[in-house]
């Protein structure tokens, strides 16, 4: 159920900018400013998610975060929350800065409504993204005080991951149509694929123990890719590091 539950506030998330852009004639700077509160809105619930975990359940990723990177005896000296603030906050700012300027070129060098905001239309989209993510969030205080830090960890980096990759398109996308003065379109394919970007968060991750046959081959062929060590036995070195990384940060933190 709360799985379903999840889904469900996840999709109704989704529709809110995908119905105004479709159905009720929102301009593309009034869905990109949906999207951008989405953006802040959702780290400040997945912050305050953090903030909570790291109380009820201490956890040594908490406070001495071993992240994962090629380099596994990294960590680092910040709190886990502090590193998501201030990364977030950095990413939602630039975005808000890129929105802005791009709105202004699009008001200056084409006559489609494209750049005009309604603030009303904002107003109301804004509040229904705050709905569905408050709903979302309370579902996950019946259980937060039990998450693993792995199950943390995973939700701050697929918001994380959408801030950089989907919104940063979105904005080149309008920018593409200031530019090039085509048609609004063009922003109608960057929404949709920011709504498949979004829905790939409730589909199941792939982690087979071992390598596909094929890419084992192809890679095997590649000179120095893996010096004096075959790519099976690279990757199965690669997931017990990864394995070791999410055991230390999962240790108790008096």
């Amino acid at each position: 159920m709360t799985r379903f539950a999840h889904a469900a506030t996840l999709l109704a998330v989704i529709a809110v900018p995908v119905i105004g852009w479709f159905t009720q004639n929102w301009s593309g700077a009034t869905t990109l400013l949906v999207y951008w509160f989405e953006t802040a809105a959702g780290c400040a619930f997945i912050a305050v998610r953090i903030l909570l975990h790291q109380r009820w359940s201490p956890r040594r990723g908490h406070f001495r975060y071993d992240a994962p990177s090629e380099d596994r005896r990294r960590t680092t000296r910040s709190t886990f929350l502090a590193g998501f603030v201030v990364t977030s906050t950095a990413f939602t700012l630039a975005h808000g800065i890129f929105l802005a300027v791009i709105i202004t070129l699009l008001n200056r060098n084409t006559d489609d409504t494209i750049a005009e905001i309604n603030w009303g239309d904002v107003r109301w989209g804004a509040l229904c993204v705050l709905a569905f993510l408050a709903l979302d969030f309370v579902i996950d205080l019946k259980t937060l005080r039990g998450w693993p830090f792995a199950r943390l960890e995973q939700t701050a980096q697929r918001a994380l991951s959408r801030v950089v990759v989907v919104h940063l398109s979105l904005i080149l996308g309008m920018a593409g149509v200031a530019v090039t003065g085509a048609s609004s379109s063009l922003f109608s394919v960057f929404v949709v694929l920011k709504s498949m970007a979004a829905l790939s968060v409730v589909v199941p991750q792939w982690e087979p123990t071992r390598p596909p046959a094929w890419l084992s081959r192809v890679l095997n062929r590649i000179p120095n890719a893996h010096p004096g060590q075959r790519f099976e036995e690279f990757w199965a070195s690669d997931r017990a590091n990864d394995q070791m990384r999410r055991e230390r940060n999962e240790q108790p933190w008096p």
